[in-house]
């Protein structure tokens, strides 16, 4: 079992906005000695849902902190929100100034503030991301002798006459595809990128996997292309370390009120986005009890190890954690994290750094 961290805190406000991503900077560092797989960075805007905001950014200037170049994922970017040719861009930048040591997951994302903001139709997110993606990847593979290339979105209109600068370290950025549906998980396999889920049950999980392992392996794709996908396929779920089963629970209860409230403002704009919550968190933290069996790990370290078993005989191999959220005091994420790597870590094959 290979494990992640996932950085993606809530700011209490702007003056904590840097305190916060002090505080997941230390994160990163300390999963970096500690042997974690990869730092896993998330692509939200103007909602409180991320304080960093823009993963390529911060990932750009996290990497050079990390003395062991432990891997950036991002898990994941939303393209739909953006211009093709920026994010093309943006993933050559970022492949270039970690030496190809990253991993741009992509997903629909977000929330419908975010679209709203951006000016995007929320309802139309999967074509958005579809028809983004597409030109992307068309733009990448453009050699400066190529004829022009010319693209046309729904929020965007050109011609790539040259190719997009700077070239990434790899012939291309290595990429991965987030998705709940058995349908995303198909396009995964198809495009033999890893996929990337959460907020499921081990069975459930199991099952999805299933799917797309058969269709990974019927797809025709190289050795080093399915290695590359099955490595870096992984689940993520938010993880509260205590001394004990009680302890914990009794931790998480203000971070969860937090993410109640503000799951319920992020997704109130209008009738169309009960949907969009459905698709995008799989279940509601408003459902308390459903939310911490599907989305997280709470307990001792006997208890997370216990879980953390029964994903692996799901045939579960990579998870990334999520170990400050919703507001959750530093100090006590910090504890939930040493406890991890200090009782946890070392039963599945981790370090002890």
């Amino acid at each position: 079992m290979k494990f992640s961290i996932y950085l993606n805190a809530q700011s209490p406000g702007p003056a904590h906005d840097r305190e916060v991503i002090e505080a997941v900077t230390e994160q990163a560092k300390i999963a970096d000695a500690a042997g974690f797989a990869s730092i896993c960075l998330t692509d939200h805007h103007f909602t409180g849902y991320n304080t960093y905001g823009n993963p390529f950014t911060y990932g750009a200037y996290l990497y050079p902190q990390l003395p062991n170049r432990t891997p950036i994922v991002l898990s994941v970017a939303v393209p739909a929100l953006g211009h093709p040719l920026n994010f093309a861009e943006q993933c050559n930048l970022l492949d270039m100034l970690t030496q190809g040591n990253c991993v741009i997951g992509i997903g629909s994302g977000g929330s419908p503030h975010e679209y709203i903001g951006l000016g995007r139709d929320q309802n139309q997110r999967a074509a958005l991301t579809d028809e983004v993606v597409d030109v992307a990847l068309a733009a990448l593979e453009k050699e400066l002798d190529d004829p022009d290339l010319e693209y046309e979105t729904a929020h965007s209109k050109g011609v790539l006459k040259l190719r997009i600068m700077p070239t990434s370290w790899n012939r291309r950025p290595r990429f991965a595809r987030a998705a709940l549906s058995e349908q995303g998980a198909l396009r995964a396999a198809e495009l033999g990128w890893p996929l990337m889920t959460g907020r499921m049950l081990p069975d459930e999980i199991a099952e999805r996997y299933a799917t797309y392992y058969s269709a990974l392996d019927a797809a025709g794709h190289d050795a080093e292309t399915i290695r590359y996908a099955r490595d870096w396929s992984l689940t993520q779920k938010i993880v509260y370390v205590g001394e004990t089963d009680e302890q914990a629970m009794e931790a998480i209860q203000k971070p969860l009120d937090y993410i109640t409230t503000m799951t319920r403002n992020l997704f109130a704009v209008n009738s169309d986005t009960a949907g969009f919550k459905n698709s995008v968190v799989g279940v509601s933290p408003e459902d308390r009890d459903a939310f911490v069996e599907k989305a997280m790990l709470v307990g001792s370290p006997d208890t997370i190890a216990a879980q953390i078993d029964q994903y692996a005989a799901a045939g579960i191999g990579h998870m990334s954690f999520v170990f400050l959220f919703g507001q959750l005091p530093v100090d006590a994420g910090r504890r939930s994290l040493q406890l991890f790597i200090d009782k946890v870590m070392p039963r599945f094959g981790g370090t002890d750094a």
